[in-house]
């Protein structure tokens, strides 16, 4: 029986990603200050980043009939990348999302653009046939930054996306939610996008403290101070005197 002969490279070990730029995001005040900056469309945009947790290309695939203003939702069907419009990442970034508090921006911008079904939410100015492109958008977003000394190079809509998967588990929401709302195949994906700040990690602190505290005055005067040294060890300190 003749042997089979694997490849070398099935044998190889991938090592870990590596990323070109510091992967980080804004703050809350920093995100609030630098999208002040920001001029619609562009502020729609990254807002929308923001609150659904979508992609860039996911948001810029947007046409009006993926938008469910009663239900407040838009519905993640295609993406733009390049100005080409394709299929999703993968099956998994298929999903529904909640915009919340900015279902009234794109009414009034449906109305303002006398938008039809197969129109481009976010189209370009000359060519409203066309999306917009991505190229604009991070341009806008650097120079906003920029102004409020707070840009860095890895900066994008990307960096939005992490910081909406980061702060949705801070206000409460689950690991498996933020998965789900991402469109991550898996929780280890989605742990590579979740930021633990120096802010959230001294909130978790204090509330242990605060919590050993607590309980360390239930049962304040009913324990002897450790200090306190044991009969017994006294007493042979007494026979060595």
């Amino acid at each position: 029986m003749a042997s089979v002969r694997c490849s070398p490279a099935s044998k190889a070990k991938l090592g870990k990603k590596r990323h070109k730029h510091e992967r980080k995001i804004l703050s809350f005040d920093e995100t609030a200050r630098v999208l002040a900056r920001l001029e619609d469309p562009h502020r729609l945009v990254v807002e929308t980043c923001i609150a659904a947790g979508a992609r860039i290309s996911e948001v810029l695939g947007l046409q009006w009939k993926h938008v469910n203003l009663d239900a407040a939702t838009i519905k993640i069907e295609q993406r733009v990348w390049r100005q080409d419009v394709g299929r999703p990442k993968s099956e998994d970034s298929r999903r529904v999302l909640g915009i919340g508090e900015l279902t009234d921006r794109f009414r009034e911008k449906v109305t303002k653009d006398c938008a039809v079904p197969d129109s481009w939410v976010f189209h370009q100015r000359r060519a409203p046939e066309r999306p917009l492109w991505d190229s604009g958008v991070r341009d806008a977003l650097h120079q906003a930054a920029e102004e409020e000394h707070c840009d860095f190079p890895g900066l994008g809509p990307h960096s939005f996306r992490r910081a909406n998967i980061t702060w949705r588990q801070q206000v409460g929401g689950s690991a498996i939610e933020a998965c789900k709302i991402a469109g991550h195949s898996d929780l280890e994906m989605t742990s590579e996008y979740t930021f633990v700040t120096a802010e959230r990690q001294n909130e978790l602190t204090r509330r242990i403290q605060e919590t050993l505290a607590g309980a360390a005055s239930k049962i304040k005067g009913t324990i002897s101070p450790s200090s306190t040294q044991p009969t017994g060890h006294v007493g042979s300190l007494t026979q060595f005197g």
